[in-house]
């Protein structure tokens, strides 16, 4: 057995492992291109008599956790050829990834996974989950004209202003994805999907949609606002699809109200978990979690079974963060699951704290949540 990373020329292996696996096919005029994608990305495989058979990729990106931004390795396409499966491959990948994330200085990662079960034995935990509507035609009922402009952009006008709606709405969520003008071109405006942006009556970038119409149906990825004008002239965009649609789609996160301001809420809706996120280095990423104002001190006890670097206890106080040499008695104590969960926002304290995942006593579970975000957590991209 070999692990190391993929060369250039070793790209094909890994189309043809990703298409078997995952049950798609890369048009040969798109392979150009997807090579180059594969270029941005560090493409692990294990090889066995030098034929490639596990292999998965690491994005570098950032997200957010309250507008402070932290350094993430995006897992993504990890597969297996059938015949070489329960090998314990997929276990010796994941494990070289944390080292190489952890080397890399990301001290977070995300993925979506195809089984959440599966990667939760890996250390990620359930983070962002999404909601899924499905509207029929008789529920697009528009609201009055608001002022301002709709208009449709193209790739060629950049993506400076729909960035900006789009990093004034993240302000509200953590966990969401920092955008360069490569990842909206490639990965957020894919093929058929259009820019829709709304301009107050001052010229200003409130909020936009992607969205593409196909075999009657509206498929709207992202509906982005920044004020209440810019949903209610973006809902009415979509309300002019009536006579070309039978049905619209629309994803937004799971804290989304849209069905109680319709004329009628009982659409279908889905609630969806999306993506899973873990802490690679719990040390490094507590050193840059924006905790609020620490009134005296609190002690983290962590276990981590795949990361044996995060076991320890931290004590968190104004001064910073302190690796204690020594267990302290009354430390709250967690799994490395349960502090990813706790620190996006993704699940309170409170409640994790009830449901058994947390130990210790009420006043610091408490203190806690007091100091670390309150903000919901979101995701809307995939890799």
């Amino acid at each position: 057995m070999e692990l190391r990373v993929l060369l250039e020329s070793e790209f094909e292996k890994s189309i043809q492992l990703s298409q078997y696996a995952f049950q798609y096919i890369v048009k040969k005029e798109d392979l150009p291109k997807r090579y180059e994608m594969m270029k941005r990305q560090e493409i692990w495989g294990e090889f066995e008599n030098k034929e490639l058979i596990s292999k998965l990729h690491i994005h570098s990106l950032e997200i957010s956790i309250e507008n402070q931004r932290f350094s993430m390795g995006g897992i993504a396409g990890v597969a297996t050829w059938p015949e070489h499966r329960r090998k314990g491959s997929v276990t010796r990948l994941l494990q070289q990834a944390l080292l190489r994330m952890k080397e890399n200085g990301q001290s977070i990662s995300l993925l979506h996974p195809f089984n959440i079960q599966f990667y939760r034995r890996f250390g990620w935990e359930l983070t962002a989950s999404v909601n899924k509507y499905t509207l029929n035609k008789s529920d697009l009922v528009r609201y009055k004209d608001v002022p301002g402009t709709i208009s449709r952009l193209t790739e060629k006008d950049g993506n400076e202003l729909l960035n900006t709606v789009y990093e004034g709405w993240f302000r509200t969520y953590n966990h969401l994805l920092v955008r360069s003008d490569y990842w909206w071109n490639y990965h957020v405006f894919t093929e058929g999907y259009n820019r829709i942006l709304y301009k107050d009556e001052n010229g200003e970038p409130k909020g936009y949609l992607c969205c593409k119409v196909a075999d009657k149906l509206l498929d709207v990825q992202e509906f982005i606002y920044v004020s209440d004008d810019a949903r209610r002239a973006l809902w009415n965009f979509i309300c002019q699809h009536d006579s070309m649609v039978d049905k619209v789609k629309i994803i937004a996160p799971s804290n989304d109200q849209l069905p109680f301001l319709l004329n009628n809420p009982r659409i279908h809706q889905e609630h969806y978990p999306y993506f899973m996120a873990r802490i690679v280095d719990v040390e490094n990423f507590l050193k840059q979690y924006p905790f609020k104002k620490v009134e005296g001190s609190l002690t983290l006890s962590i276990t981590d079974e795949k990361a044996e670097w995060n076991n320890g206890t931290f004590t968190i106080d104004a001064n910073g963060i302190t690796r204690e040499s020594k267990t302290v008695a009354e430390a709250l104590a967690m799994d490395v699951q349960t502090l990813a969960a706790a620190l996006l926002g993704s699940q309170k304290p409170q409640f994790l704290f009830t449901c058994g995942k947390i130990k210790g006593n009420q006043k610091d579970v408490e203190r806690f949540e007091e100091i670390i975000t309150n903000k919901p957590a979101a995701f809307l991209d995939f890799f």
